[in-house]
C-alpha cells in the first residue's frame, strides 16, 4: 500500500472575457457606487438583451476573476472599483488591443 500526499497546484488564471469586463467596469463607473452582484448581472442582462444561465455564470466568473487579478474590490457580494488608473485598464480591454499589430 503507497501512502502519499497529494500535491495541489494553484489554479491557473482564466483570461478575462474582454467585452463583458469592459461593460461591468463601465457600469460600476457610471453608476458610481457599489453594487451587488444580483444587480450587476441582471442590469448587463437587460443591457445587452441575454438572459440565459450561462450569461449569469460567466459575468459571476469574470466578477471572481477581477476581483483575484485586482480590478475590483468585494465585501459581502457587494462590487466595487479598486483601480485607480482605471483608464489604463479600459484601454487594455479594448476590442482593438489584443497585443497583435492590425497590417
Amino acid at each position: 500500500m503507497q501512502v502519499g500526499y497529494k500535491l495541489r497546484r494553484a489554479p491557473q488564471p482564466r483570461p478575462l472575457v474582454r467585452h463583458l469586463m469592459r461593460s461591468i467596469l463601465q457600469l460600476l463607473q457610471s453608476t458610481q457606487r457599489p453594487m451587488r452582484d444580483t444587480e450587476i448581472v441582471s442590469t448587463l442582462a437587460a443591457r445587452l438583451h441575454r438572459s440565459d444561465p450561462e450569461f449569469q455564470r460567466q459575468v459571476l466568473l469574470n466578477l471572481h476573476d477581477a476581483v483575484s487579478y485586482g480590478i475590483l474590490k468585494r465585501q459581502l457580494n457587494v462590487y466595487s472599483l479598486r483601480s485607480k488608473q482605471l483608464s489604463a485598464i479600459m484601454d487594455s480591454l479594448a476590442p482593438n488591443s489584443s497585443g497583435r499589430t492590425q497590417r
